[in-house]
């Protein structure tokens, strides 16, 4: 079995052991960054929001960045599919047109 390593992580002021993976723990602390910069905007917004509706409300705008990242990579594999495509109509409409110049 893997060992773990525990990393001591700070999310709206209170630190957190978390364990990961060995070699994990940069994209850790970097995902603890990304989570206080959402609750920190948040807390501008409003200071009187409570700390589980404030963590539930940062967990959704992340969701929603990565639901955004994740649509925006299927419109590139979308419109690669249908570059590919048209690459290929044209190399078949080439030919035919030759077949027709030689007639």
């Amino acid at each position: 079995m893997s060992e773990t390593v525990t990393v001591k992580i700070e999310i709206n002021g209170v630190v957190y052991p978390v364990s990961c993976m060995p070699g994990e723990e940069h994209r850790l602390l970097e995902s603890s960054k990304e989570v206080n910069k959402v609750i920190t905007s948040l807390s501008n917004i409003s200071e009187t929001i409570g700390e589980t509706r404030l963590l539930a409300m940062a967990s959704l705008i992340l969701a929603d960045k990565l639901l955004e990242q994740e649509n925006a990579k299927d419109i590139n594999n979308n419109m690669n599919e249908f570059i590919n495509w048209l690459e290929k109509a044209t190399e078949r409409m080439n030919k035919v047109a030759k077949l027709f110049e030689n007639k």
